[in-house]
């Protein structure tokens, strides 16, 4: 199994690439080229043998890059080795994304004449007529209990910024995806073309009459806190942003995780956050409402603390239930003595001196895609106890389990109870020596569903 070192170092270059080669002589030839690969700044991922009817042999090369320069000097440098031909070179990103993502298919076939009365009219109408008589009869007659709306307007997409809905439906399409894939939802992206908080609302509200729950994704601060706010008071389905709320629970798990590894229980625990947005905040109240004994927040000015001057309404609220001390300054100066950091913010921004500066043996969970706050080397050498990044704290672990267990339990709302109990049940569901549980493990999901249907239900 590779090293985490290797596994970050290879996951901090986010272009995908593969590359096909011939060999004329597989045995060194193939070693010159990885090595040639490897030289020019790219990594090398997943290498398979193709089948070939001629002579030598033919490789598929998945390499990874932080951008399109590199990976033109690693085709390059693998085309300059001798006996090496490379047959072709290709984006897996844009080609899995070619068409899109998702689909929309039948469940049932349509072989004849027959078949299309009774999916489609004369024989709908029955259906249709069920349901109006009785509105309930929708839940089982037609697809709303298993269908979610990605609604989102691109204004807080990735690491992108505001690049608006068109641009930002491959990221809804991929969320999609892993809802099929993980859980068995259907998921339909819902482009909303508005920085209006009111318009948005009102469009979700409008169309959640044909789904069983909503979820916001990549709507940009402070406007998110007021949408999801609004629609989970207006609409009687889940309604989650998982911008916050997915981050939460994942944080949670992971840190409850870690906590089990050094011994200390969450009403000990003081922390220090980098990040005061819609991540951050939603971590912040569900550390709190988990029993941790203090939270402090950063934002790009600073500590948020009551008095600051500059503060919006959303961070007037959180520095009156976070920052018990009411600390102020810098980052540096609310890490100081803290048990816990979580950076939810921007690459580089630790040092090595400010985890010295925190409490005996640390939990460090730098999180800021796709390069952390600090990376492990540099957290160790100040004392951290546990490291993680964000390509261990994914919120894929959380947000297809906990629409599955609120769907299948037919709740009203996405509670912090029902958030607690799926964190617990990734915490759960680690293998020992880990920190978080396995994401491509169907097992993940199924536990986490089932915690938050128990929740639900309670």
């Amino acid at each position: 199994m590779p090293s985490f070192e290797a596994l970050q170092d290879k996951f901090q270059r986010t272009i995908v690439f593969r590359l096909r080669v011939r060999l004329a002589d597989p045995g060194d030839v193939r070693e010159a080229v990885l090595t040639a690969i490897h030289d020019a700044g790219a990594r090398v991922g997943e290498v398979s043998d193709i089948a070939t009817d001629g002579d030598g042999i033919d490789l598929d090369i998945d390499i990874f890059a932080v951008d399109d320069a590199v990976i033109e000097l690693a085709h390059q440098a693998a085309s300059a080795i001798e006996g090496c031909e490379v047959l072709s070179i290709d984006d897996l990103a844009m080609d899995t994304h070619r068409g899109g993502a998702c689909e929309i298919r039948s469940r049932t076939p349509i072989r004849s004449n027959t078949d299309l009365r009774i999916v489609y009219t004369p024989g709908v109408a029955r259906v249709c007529k069920a349901i109006e008589a009785d509105p309930s009869l929708a839940r089982e007659f037609t697809n709303i209990p298993n269908r979610v709306a990605i609604a989102t307007n691109g204004t807080a997409v990735l690491g992108l910024g505001d690049i608006g809905p068109v641009a930002g439906l491959p990221v809804m399409e991929g969320k999609a995806a892993i809802f099929w894939e993980f859980v068995g939802i259907s998921a339909d992206p819902v482009l909303i073309d508005t920085h209006d908080a009111d318009e948005f609302i009102a469009v979700v509200e409008k169309i959640a009459c044909g789904y069983g729950a909503i979820q916001i994704e990549d709507v940009a601060a402070p406007e998110c806190f007021k949408i999801t706010r609004e629609l989970d008071a207006r609409l009687d389905m889940p309604v989650l942003h998982d911008d916050q709320h997915g981050t939460a629970t994942t944080v949670l798990g992971g840190l409850c995780s870690a906590l089990s590894q050094v011994g200390k229980p969450i009403g000990n625990v003081r922390c220090a956050i980098s990040g005061a947005g819609a991540g951050g905040t939603a971590v912040a109240d569900l550390l709190l409402h988990a029993g941790m004994a203090d939270v402090v927040l950063c934002d790009s000015k600073g500590i948020v603390h009551r008095g600051r001057d500059g503060l919006n309404d959303e961070k007037k609220a959180l520095a009156e239930r976070t920052n018990i001390d009411n600390i102020q300054g810098d980052l540096p100066d609310a890490m100081k003595g803290r048990d816990l950091f979580i950076g939810l913010s921007k690459p580089g921004i630790v040092s090595v001196e400010m985890v010295r500066s925190m409490a005996p043996g640390p939990i460090v969970l730098a999180l800021a895609n796709p390069v952390s706050e600090i990376g492990r080397d540099d957290a160790l050498a100040g004392g951290a106890a546990i490291y993680a990044d964000g390509r261990m704290m994914n919120n894929a672990l959380a947000y297809p389990g906990i629409f599955r267990g609120a769907m299948d339990a037919n709740a009203s709302a996405i509670t912090q109870e029902m958030l607690m109990a799926a964190a617990h049940a990734l915490a759960d569901a680690v293998p020992e020596g880990e920190l978080m549980p396995e994401m491509m493990d169907p097992k993940t999901h199924q536990s986490v569903a089932a915690a938050v249907a128990a929740a639900a239900k309670k």
